[in-house]
């Protein structure tokens, strides 16, 4: 594991330097999305430093929650409508909170962006969310996975995939940054990182 946890910090300090650039357009959509993207990124550095912990149970639970942030980071550049962006970044009061209990799941903002957002910015959310989405409410809700994988323990094969989804999703907000710099470099660099990092994924370029 510490190879791919070290990888991985190598991966993550890229993406993160991504984010640095600013959009192209400047709107409280980008503003929101560049937040969301941080705070995906916030969400790998945690997954990593729960590993290391052996806090294995807490890691998986935000992997789902940085899997959410990715997806809205998408809908609010995508399908969010004004009111939905107004409300999201509005100044946080006892009225804007409740305000904002209006706005979709996860589930609603990805029937929101069909036909909205290009298919190959939906494919990895969409993949993500059938495969691994379900079996994560169990470690945010405590259900039968957390019970069954403290009894008998966390495999490392088990543990090398979490890490390796939390990177996936890492990659997802960098390549989906990057279109909102509408600089051609900076696409083309989040893009040759799928095969520079390719260890740290589940796939190979």
């Amino acid at each position: 594991m510490d190879p791919l946890l070290s990888r991985s910090a190598d991966f993550e300090s890229f993406v993160n330097g991504l984010l640095l650039h600013p959009a192209a357009q400047q709107s409280k959509r980008t503003e929101g999305a560049r937040i969301l993207c941080a705070v995906v990124m916030e969400h790998a550095l945690s997954i990593k430093i729960l590993m290391h912990a052996n806090a294995f149970t807490s890691a998986l639970g935000l992997l789902r929650l940085q899997y959410e942030a990715l997806v809205r980071a998408h809908w609010l550049i995508f399908a969010a409508s004004d009111i939905m962006v107004d409300k999201l970044l509005s100044e946080l009061t006892n009225e804007s909170a409740q305000a904002a209990n209006s706005i979709p799941m996860v589930g609603e903002m990805m029937k929101a962006m069909e036909g909205k957002a290009p298919q190959n910015a939906l494919q990895p959310l969409l993949e993500f969310k059938e495969n691994s989405y379900r079996s994560l409410s169990s470690y945010i809700h405590g259900g039968i996975h957390v019970i069954s994988r403290n009894k008998q323990g966390y495999p490392v094969i088990l543990l090398e995939n979490v890490l390796k989804n939390s990177n996936q999703l890492s990659g997802v907000a960098g390549y989906f940054w990057s279109h909102q710099t509408q600089n051609p470099l900076i696409i083309s660099n989040a893009m040759a990182s799928f095969k520079k990092y390719q260890d740290c994924f589940n796939y190979v370029q």
